[in-house]
């Protein structure tokens, strides 16, 4: 089984402090296709962080931050008894519910909703004999969740993005190797969030972002696997904003270009034909980002 491709759930905050894929999504069989069938994916996240760090990740950037994150996903994978180029051809559709609850100087917001949709027609796995697997695919952000730009608790990013994907698996016996490489090209957002980097609320433009979302682990029973999963995170161009005064801040601050990395235990349990995994993650430095720590239960069941 394989919880292959992406997750929307929210950004926290601020417009440059967060993105459309929710970091650490995937781990565990992120590179591998499942056999072909329908599969109900459903994901339990909680994301807590007490800081916004500088682009030296130190805390204080945005002062008395704080921000709690809950989100309930299902995503439905189809996977076709279709083949394109030796491979085998799926498509999903990931539909987050989300509360937030932020803090930033004092003023505080709560809001909960149906988040942005992602979907991907065209997503192609192959598996090679030598235990080598390969996926590939390119997610779509559908713009569609609830926003509000003047609340510090948005959910929604309100802007479109395209996400190219490759994700590579090696399984040999027990070792279990899984690595879920992305890029995030972002479309501009022309009705942006009114905050302290951008008070007038002009067109921004979030630069684009390369993340990875990896594991390791170790099958000690065919039920029972346990590893160490997380994700890489480097934004690879700058914020842009349409007002002046309010890039001069962004250039200053080297176009906001945010950089993470975090991971922790997780655990796959497989019982008949459902896979459930649990993984903690803990962010061990973020520049121009929150930095916390995320919970994650998932779900993996056949549909049929």
């Amino acid at each position: 089984m394989a919880a292959a491709l992406a997750v929307a759930t929210p950004a926290m905050a601020s417009e440059a402090g967060g993105g459309v894929y929710p970091n650490g999504a995937e781990g565990m069989l992120a590179g591998a296709l499942p056999p072909k069938g329908l599969y109900y994916l459903g994901y339990l996240q909680y994301y807590e962080a007490g800081r916004f760090n500088d682009g030296d990740g130190n805390s204080g950037l945005l002062p008395d931050f704080k921000v709690k994150a809950e989100a309930v996903v299902t995503r439905v994978v189809w996977v076709t008894d279709k083949k394109f180029l030796g491979a085998d051809y799926a498509m999903h559709v990931v539909v987050p519910v989300v509360n937030v609850d932020a803090r930033i100087a004092g003023m505080s917001g709560n809001r909960s909703g149906v988040s942005d949709v992602t979907i991907d027609p065209i997503i192609l796995g192959w598996h090679f004999r030598n235990g080598w697997h390969v996926i590939t695919g390119l997610d779509i952000n559908l713009p569609v969740g609830s926003y509000d730009r003047a609340s510090i608790a948005n959910f929604s990013r309100h802007y479109w993005n395209v996400e190219p994907i490759v994700a590579f698996a090696y399984y040999k016996k027990n070792l279990r190797l899984d690595v879920k490489m992305m890029y995030d090209i972002n479309f501009k957002n022309t009705d942006a969030q009114i905050n302290g980097f951008n008070p007038t609320g002009a067109g921004y433009r979030s630069g684009n972002e390369f993340h990875a979302d990896y594991a390791a682990s170790y099958a000690i029973s065919p039920k029972v696997q346990l590893g160490f999963s997380g994700y890489y995170y480097k934004q690879t161009t700058g914020d842009h904003v349409d007002n002046a005064a309010a890039q001069l801040g962004i250039d200053a601050m080297h176009g906001f270009k945010g950089e993470a990395f975090a991971g922790g235990p997780s655990v796959r349990l497989g019982l008949g034909k459902v896979h459930l995994l649990t993984t903690w993650q803990h962010e061990f430095f973020a520049n121009y980002r929150p930095q916390g720590d995320k919970f994650w239960i998932k779900a993996i069941i056949p549909i049929k």
